[in-house]
């Protein structure tokens, strides 16, 4: 049996370098998964999704108006740049001309359908993306509870997302000053300035827990929503310094605040899958920095990106500060001894150990896997290893091991190749 010289049981703590590691592989991922483009398409479907309901809320405000057309007449007081470019009573005549059908109505109804099913397409996709999930195929019934959810949500978020642009502007205006109360002015101030946070942070919350299909841990999702979530404020408080809004009349400021909107939005969509993929990285942190370890460019890599990469994950402060996970051995003192079952796989961490078989002996520096054949072919060892120097090894149980290959591509690669030039040897 292999040799189990714990060192002393230690504290799982997380360091500044795993965070630095899970940083640079949320930022990798990201760009291997192309997820600008998903959040492109998520951008675009959200907007569209948007005009129908514009549309529809436009539809009920002129029915609003056709009662009561006298409300044009105040609204125009407005902005006094308005009746440089509108004439008031044309306008008002138009409003009260307008009919929408039966068939404009289906038309704007199939139209909201339509693009939520885009939007919530897209958004999947790209979680699918990062999460490795294909889409279920759920049964009929299912799928129109599902889609008229999401439907419902689209409105929801375009009618708040309406009603929160436009009334902080609303309260602002004389004309409402005068109508309601202070106190009432002042507490709607309040609401509309925090209830866009909690409700993106409410959504994003629940889209990370239920949406991912791999049950993050609660606390996990809050904290990536709450990251995304102050993200994109931050962003929005710095966008909104670089507007001067003093210079602009109505239709200029409409045209400016539609632009920043179109930005705002695909940012958010950025953010999102960012903080989704740190989340992947962080649920699944052990078998991504496994075959990291087992990928690790060479002592000898003069090109600086593999460089920076190896000085960024030589040191795996996430398995070494795990309570059985580093092993010390003393000099003299054997690691593995030939017949051993192959039980583990080890990454040596601080040291040197010599390798030694039938027909070669081998040394191995920190940075080198070793042991890892018997694992992946099931046999018993045929070489003992045994330790030069004091060392320091990370024992990676062999069926961890192998689900590492089985995900990973690459690594499954370099195996193969190992396996290969093993039975060329011996044959």
């Amino acid at each position: 049996m292999e040799q189990q010289n714990s060192s002393a049981p230690k504290t799982k703590r997380y360091t500044l370098r795993t965070f630095v590691q899970e940083t640079f592989l949320t930022g990798n991922f990201f760009i291997q998964n192309d997820l600008i483009t998903y959040a492109s398409a998520c951008a675009f479907s959200f907007l569209f999704s948007l005009l129908p309901v514009v549309i529809m809320c436009a539809v009920i405000l002129i029915r609003v108006l056709k009662a009561s057309p006298s409300v044009l007449n105040n609204l125009y007081q407005f902005d006094t740049g308005f009746s440089q470019i509108l004439d008031v009573s044309h306008l008002v005549n138009s409003v009260l001309d307008f009919q929408g059908g039966i068939v404009f109505n289906i038309v704007v109804g199939v139209f909201i359908f339509w693009m939520a099913r885009r939007l919530f397409n897209s958004t999947m996709k790209g979680i699918g993306c990062i999460f490795h999930k294909e889409l279920v195929v759920r049964p009929l019934v299912s799928q129109l509870i599902v889609v008229a959810g999401e439907v419902l949500l689209v409105v929801v978020i375009a009618l708040a997302i309406f009603v929160l642009t436009s009334g902080r502007t609303l309260l602002e205006t004389s004309f409402l000053q005068e109508l309601i109360p202070p106190v009432i002015i002042a507490q709607s101030n309040r609401l509309v300035r925090f209830l866009p946070a909690t409700l993106m942070f409410s959504f994003v919350t629940i889209c990370f827990k239920v949406a991912t299909r791999t049950h993050p841990r609660w606390k996990h999702c809050i904290l990536a929503a709450a990251a995304c979530t102050l993200t994109f404020f931050a962003f929005s408080f710095f966008s909104s310094m670089l507007q001067n809004t003093t210079t602009y009349n109505m239709i200029y400021g409409v045209m400016s605040s539609i632009i920043i909107l179109l930005l705002k939005v695909f940012v958010f969509f950025i953010l999102f899958l960012f903080f989704a993929q740190a989340l992947f990285v962080h649920q699944f942190f052990d078998q991504l920095l496994l075959g990291e370890l087992y990928l690790l460019p060479g002592r000898d890599e003069t090109q600086l990106h593999l460089v920076l990469r190896r000085l960024l994950f030589i040191d795996p402060d996430y398995f070494i500060l795990r309570m059985a996970a580093a092993t010390d051995y003393k000099s003299g003192e054997m690691i593995y001894q030939e017949g051993d079952q192959g039980e583990w796989v080890y990454f040596l961490a601080q040291g040197q150990v010599q390798i030694t078989g039938k027909h070669h002996i081998q040394q191995c520096h920190p940075g080198d896997f070793f042991g890892e054949l018997p694992c992946i072919l099931g046999r018993s060892r045929e070489e003992s290893a045994m330790a030069e120097t004091q060392v320091q090894v990370i024992r990676i149980e062999a069926e961890d091991f192998i689900s590492m290959l089985e995900k990973n591509p690459t690594a499954n690669k370099k195996a193969l190749s190992q396996v290969s030039n093993y039975f060329s040897s011996h044959s």
